[in-house]
């Protein structure tokens, strides 16, 4: 499956999310498997709709047993990019859920928000070392939550650990070890939408009413 089709493919799968402004919204999640990314994006967007662009969703649509090699890792990136491009063209709020833990690939996602003049707000999930090992084995042993696409484990996690690169654009640092999900996806929540506070314009608000500034 070349590329193109894959994005058409990927993009036709996810159903479409309201309006929210003419030149979209994005927000970057950041962190290593099992810091608990998804489960805060899960949360999220039961009172903030948006359209969710995962890694771990993209990757087992394109291979049924990934294998997280570099030349898999840029093919995913790739798609997942030009799927994110599209819906901020439709003016959708869009979630990137990814590892994003390389600086080039950050850059990328912003070069993009740029492009669009869209609003970039940037997560970064963390956890205890020792919660995220429980976790990933956890997962290993097939006792996965309802909605866990991931196959990363422990050898990735740590591989992970060794490349991962430091955020230097402003953002949001939110530690699942000990707060649950819920709690920290309103946290997140409330930060997306003062960052497209800041930025102007007119959009319907998160609950569906209008908002004369977002």
């Amino acid at each position: 499956m070349d590329a193109h089709q894959a994005v058409r493919n990927v993009d036709g799968a996810m159903p479409e999310t309201p309006f929210a402004r003419p030149e979209g919204s994005l927000l970057v999640m950041v962190g290593l498997p099992g810091t608990g990314k998804s489960m805060i994006v899960e949360r999220l967007i039961e009172f903030i709709p948006a359209a969710v662009i995962g890694t771990d969703t993209v990757r087992r649509y394109m291979r049924q047993f990934p294998t997280y090699t570099a030349a898999e890792m840029m093919f995913v990136y790739q798609v997942c990019h030009q799927v994110i491009e599209r819906r901020l063209n439709r003016g959708q709020r869009v979630i990137f859920d990814g590892t994003n833990h390389a600086a080039a690939r950050r850059q990328q996602l912003f070069e993009i928000a740029r492009k669009h003049n869209a609003p970039l707000a940037v997560c970064q999930v963390q956890a205890s070392e020792a919660v995220i090992r429980q976790r990933l084995m956890t997962r290993k042993s097939g006792d996965r939550r309802d909605g866990d696409m991931s196959d990363a484990g422990w050898s990735v996690y740590q591989w992970m650990v060794s490349a991962q690169e430091p955020i230097v654009h402003d953002h949001l640092i939110l530690d699942t070890t000990n707060s649950p999900a819920d709690q920290l996806a309103h946290r997140l929540g409330e930060y997306w939408l003062g960052i497209e506070q800041e930025a102007g314009g007119d959009g319907p608000a998160a609950n569906g009413q209008e908002s004369s500034k977002f």
